[in-house]
């Protein structure tokens, strides 16, 4: 887990997700399928957001993206 705030966190102390509440009720889903779930898409929305701004001729990870992105992981060891 690289940040303390995330799907996973919350469900592990015992809040759960709307979202997994209704799909559980309906379809049967367990917490861990939801995780996981949760997970899959959250990368293949990252892959496909960095290869948008490849086609476009941009660079993702700019020197100020990366700034933010180490001070919320120094955030989240604390």
């Amino acid at each position: 887990m690289k940040t303390k705030w995330n799907n996973e966190f919350f469900a592990r102390i015992g809040l759960v997700p709307a979202f997994w509440l209704y799909y559980n009720t309906q379809y049967g889903y367990t917490l861990e399928s939801y995780i996981d779930y949760m997970k899959n898409r959250q990368k293949t929305k990252h892959t496909r957001k960095v290869q948008k701004t490849k086609e476009r001729g941009q660079e993702y990870y700019t020197p100020e993206l990366v700034r933010k992105i180490q001070y919320a992981q120094r955030l989240a060891t604390y």
